[in-house]
């Protein structure tokens, strides 16, 4: 059932990835010069041609293929999954493909609703929309209302009956339009295809030439066409697709091992480009688990009656949240008198309010309960004295880095939104203990360390937020912006200031979301968190990480979740990162350099009248050893580094690929050049010159060694050893294919081989050149990478 699941959720995907694997400008300038070459006759180079393009295509669509089976296996286990009630009055918890017309759905805080449904019962139902429509106010919902698919449940909760399936609402049509037509690139990707696509636009420019000459010199048609392919063949970087989805498929599979799930198959990529990271405090920094440490009842005031207000708040508002389960937990365990209240009406608690109330009735005396952060009702405290004794409590476990929690009251029928004329007064504070998260210091080191900027966006009280972030080593955490003054900031002041802080309290969710559209502009921005406050901020950040016990709306929008809920595992993930970019900038250096020193090497050539003198199986040989066997190395790499490895760079892709890559291909394509021109009379008149064969083997499986020292900053010894193991293997597979003539003749290494002294002549050509592009990359490239 599980594998039908599977395969029912990936085959849509299946169609889109055949077609931007196979429907691009450089396959079908390829496909062409393979029909061509079975049409004048050179059918053997057309057949393995075809052959190595048809196998790379095909392995670049199923290694896509794979990666979406993998991301989408990983998916089912955070799929949105909603409670419905059965005829028989029991629940069961279901996916949300599951959901049939009519079911009636149990929703409660932070739950997101899956189709198009009609409220049937509810208690302070309210819901945010921003998702969708954008409107980030969340609003009530009365019974009979109708409440759109992807809504969130802000407070309350209620029953609603779906009008119709998961498939048919909104929120399947957009999740399947974003599968179905815009894939999430990393940069690399989009860097990578920009290089597919302007090898497209050179090999058809050098097609064009190649033909126009070819006429102008009456070559034959089968000479055109078969230089048409071997160019084709070189020009083009076909592996380099397959090798970097192969190598993000790879740390997929590897995080998930590592209790880190991805919903995204290139966030492998994203968790090494991170420059912002944005965490709540409770949840993240500290223990979910919330434990009330003390309640202190202002003076004058009855515990009976503090106790019977605070129990009426808790059982009248249906909130669930860890806090108030705290509340309930401490009142239930110290089994003193308490006088139980008629529940009139509630406001549950919502982060963007801030403050949760009830309305009870206590014979013919009615009251409102206020329960919320102290801070907002401060100025709402009639009694001096009373205002007094609150800002000592808390400012007393504030320092000490604990929560605290008020209830109020106020005399009559106060229920409202807005609480800016009414008068309340102090019944009590609860005081509440949880601890940090084991090694969350330690993770806020590393990224300290690597120079990334750790944000704490928390809800709660100022000075508890300082204490915390001080505790575990936040910079400048001395310097904390409360939500009071964020709602005085203007536009331009998000831009400005924004960056210079580090630590945010009572910030409300709209906050979050225009604090991280300030931080993007310093660079990549995630954002850590569990509850449904952290919903929009997560949606707008470069990527999202969830915790795996937060609300699911959280996991739904998160690229990255955190299976064991701990922050400290991110470092671990972030490390992996960097051993795959590390890989794959140098997998995509050697398969680029190759190109574009076939490129350099045409144009030379041209210049003196000289056709391409390799053929397209000749092609396929030297991929082996240059790009083939290296690749398998540097896998190897990725999965199981020998040392440190340091920081993903923070240069675009190819802007730190590129320039080595240039310099270098300058330097091979003058020397294979000059070989070409000091090679024995035959081989220049031969479509297939052994001699510039060999020089591109060399040169490309030197650039290997290059690459590697400059986009690892340093080798170790175990690294250096494996590439003199891997060059030794090299050196035995040539030779050996060499003496079987089965092989030579199948990829067209002309006979008879050069003589040694011709051998030895384009070997010392090599070494000069191997020496000039040495102290090349030691003077340019290696100091700058250090």
């Amino acid at each position: 059932m599980r594998r039908f699941e599977l395969f029912r959720r990936v085959l849509p995907s299946v169609g889109p990835i055949i077609f931007r694997n196979f429907f691009v400008l450089v396959n079908v300038i390829i496909s062409g010069v393979i029909i061509l070459l079975f049409v004048f006759g050179n059918g053997q180079a057309g057949l393995f041609l075809g052959i190595v393009f048809l196998l790379n295509t095909t392995i670049a669509t199923v290694q896509d293929i794979r990666a979406r089976a993998i991301l989408e296996k990983l998916q089912m286990l955070t799929a949105l999954r909603v409670i419905r009630l059965n005829k028989d009055q029991t629940e069961t918890s279901i996916i949300a493909e599951e959901i049939k017309k009519g079911d009636l759905l149990k929703l409660k805080l932070g739950d997101q609703v899956p189709c198009e449904s009609v409220l049937v019962s509810g208690e302070n139902l309210e819901i945010s929309e921003a998702l969708i429509t954008g409107e980030s106010d969340p609003f009530s919902k009365k019974v009979g209302e109708k409440i759109i698919a992807g809504a969130i449940i802000t407070s309350g909760f209620g029953v609603v009956e779906s009008q119709g399936t998961f498939k048919e609402s909104q929120l399947f049509t957009i999740a399947e339009g974003v599968k179905k037509y815009a894939v999430n690139l990393s940069s690399i990707q989009k860097d990578t295809n920009t290089v597919i696509k302007y090898s497209g636009y050179a090999l058809l420019a050098v097609l064009l030439f190649v033909v126009t000459r070819g006429f102008l010199i009456h070559a034959s048609r089968l000479e055109i066409v078969t230089n048409a392919g071997a160019l084709a063949s070189t020009l083009v970087p076909q592996g380099l697709v397959v090798a970097i989805t192969l190598l993000f498929a790879i740390g997929a599979a590897s995080y998930s091992k590592r209790d880190v799930l991805f919903q995204e198959i290139n966030a492998t990529e994203k968790l090494g480009r991170i420059k912002n990271i944005c965490i709540d405090k409770t949840g993240t920094l500290t223990d979910n688990l919330l434990v009330v440490e003390k309640m202190h009842i202002v003076e004058g005031f009855s515990e009976t009656e503090a106790r019977s207000l605070s129990l009426a708040y808790v059982i009248g508002s249906g909130d669930s949240s860890q806090t108030i389960l705290a509340v309930k937990k401490h009142l239930e365990e110290n089994n003193k008198k308490s006088v139980e209240k008629e529940i009139v009406k509630a406001l549950p608690f919502s982060s963007w309010r801030q403050y949760g109330a009830v309305e009870v009735k206590s014979g013919e005396t009615l009251q409102t309960v206020f329960v919320g952060t102290p801070d907002i009702f401060k100025s709402k405290i009639s009694n001096s004295e009373e205002r007094k004794w609150l800002e000592e409590v808390i400012g007393e476990n504030a320092k000490a880095g604990k929560r605290v929690l008020c209830v109020l009251k106020a005399e009559g029928h106060q229920l409202a939104n807005d609480i800016s004329q009414i008068s309340i007064s102090v019944v009590a504070i609860f005081v509440f203990h949880n601890t940090l998260r084991e090694g969350v210091a330690e993770a806020i080191k590393f990224f300290q360390d690597r120079k990334i900027q750790i944000r704490v966006l928390s809800g709660d009280g100022v000075e508890t937020v300082r204490a915390v972030a001080e505790s575990v080593g936040v910079n400048k955490a001395h310097e904390v912006v409360s939500g009071e003054e964020l709602s005085k900031w203007s536009e331009a002041d998000f831009e400005k200031k924004a960056h210079e802080y580090t630590v945010f309290a009572q910030v409300l969710p709209e906050h979050k979301v225009k604090l991280i559209e300030a931080f993007k502009k310093d660079g990549f921005t995630a954002m850590v968190g569990d509850g449904v406050n952290d919903a929009l901020a997560m949606k707008k950040a470069d990527l999202g990480i969830a915790m795996f016990d937060g609300v699911p709306i959280t996991r739904q929008l998160a690229g990255v979740i955190l299976m064991t809920n701990s922050f400290s595992d991110l470092p671990g993930a972030v490390k992996l990162a960097d051993r795959f970019i590390r890989s794959i900038e140098i997998s995509s250096g050697i398969y680029i350099n190759q190109s574009v020193m076939g490129l350099f090497f045409f144009a030379l050539i041209s210049i003196f009248g000289f056709s391409f003198p390799l053929m397209p199986l000749n092609i396929t040989f030297m991929n082996y050893f240059t790009v083939g066997l290296p690749t398998i190395l540097i896998s190897y790499w990725a999965l199981r580094p020998s040392g440190e490895i340091p920081p993903a760079n923070d240069k675009p892709f190819l802007k730190r690929v590129m320039p080595l890559v240039f310099y270098c291909s300058v330097i091979q394509a003058v020397g294979a050049a000059l070989v070409l021109f000091l090679s024995p009379s035959y081989l220049k008149l031969a479509p297939s010159n052994t001699l510039v064969g060999l020089s591109f083997i060399i040169f490309g499986f030197l650039f290997l060694i290059f690459a590697a020292q400059v986009y690892c900053v340093t080798l170790t010894k175990k690294e250096k050893q494996q590439l003199v193991w891997l060059s030794l293997l090299e050196i035995v597979v040539f030779f050996l294919t060499l003496q079987i003539p089965i092989l030579v003749r199948f990829f067209g290494i002309t006979l008879p081989f050069p003589s040694l002294f011709s051998i030895a002549e384009a070997l010392f050509v090599i070494l000069i050149f191997v020496t000039v592009q040495y102290f090349l990359v030691k003077k340019f490239f290696l100091k700058k990478s250090s």
